[in-house]
């Protein structure tokens, strides 16, 4: 029975489906490699890594990050805190007569008794903003644009306190400025008399001499 030998390549090789493939520059060519797959989507590592960024942070600091909906809801509650605030104000002195509007005891005792502390409200945001879109105009009706326009007036707000603020504080610093350059023409003065009093006295002491060698 004849047999069959496999065909070998000149370099001595067998030429089988399994080797190499040579490419042009005589190199073979390799697979790279894949990156490693992460099991899970990517919010779930990230709530995962949101978990051990907040302990991290508490353990080091002290300081408990809020999340987002929280912090959404605390500017929703100041918002809301000032701009009733400021319209009861208003009506109040247009009105007249013996009550006065406190801002210390709305901010304190009358507007918690409702809505709660302004980053502990007692109604989610978008009741809360639903409430105030019903009362203004300027705020609309839709509960996730209500939101982002309660969001917008506390930006606005605190962009107005912060302008406010740095206004008091250069003016303070020209106040100083002023009072420094006060104490400068004092102090000036005060050596100018010393200066006057020493020729004075120089003066005095010359006039002295030349009447001594007179009387002699």
């Amino acid at each position: 029975m004849a047999t069959t030998t496999k065909p070998r390549t000149p370099n001595g090789t067998r030429n089988s489906v399994t080797s190499k493939a040579a490419k042009p520059n005589g190199t073979a060519s390799t697979t790279k490699a894949k990156a490693p797959t992460v099991d899970g989507s990517p919010e779930t590592h990230a709530a995962a890594l949101l978990k051990e960024l907040r302990n991290l942070v508490f353990k080091e600091y002290g300081v408990k990050l809020q999340l987002r909906d929280a912090r959404v809801s605390t500017k929703i509650g100041h918002a809301t805190r000032e701009k009733l605030g400021l319209d009861i104000a208003a009506q109040v002195k247009k009105k007249g007569g013996n009550k006065k509007f406190d801002w210390q005891r709305w901010n304190t005792k009358v507007f918690p008794r409702l809505f709660g502390q302004p980053d502990a409200l007692k109604y989610s945001p978008e009741v809360v903003a639903v409430v105030m879109s019903l009362l203004y105009d300027t705020i609309r009706t839709d509960p996730e644009q209500a939101v982002a326009d309660l969001v917008e007036f506390n930006r606005a707000s605190l962009e107005r306190r912060n302008s406010f603020q740095a206004e008091q504080d250069d003016e303070l610093d020209d106040l100083d400025d002023e009072l420094d350059d006060e104490l400068d023409d004092d102090l000036s003065d005060e050596q100018d008399d010393e200066s006057s009093d020493e020729l004075d006295d120089e003066l005095d002491e010359e006039l002295d001499e030349d009447l001594e060698e007179e009387d002699e």
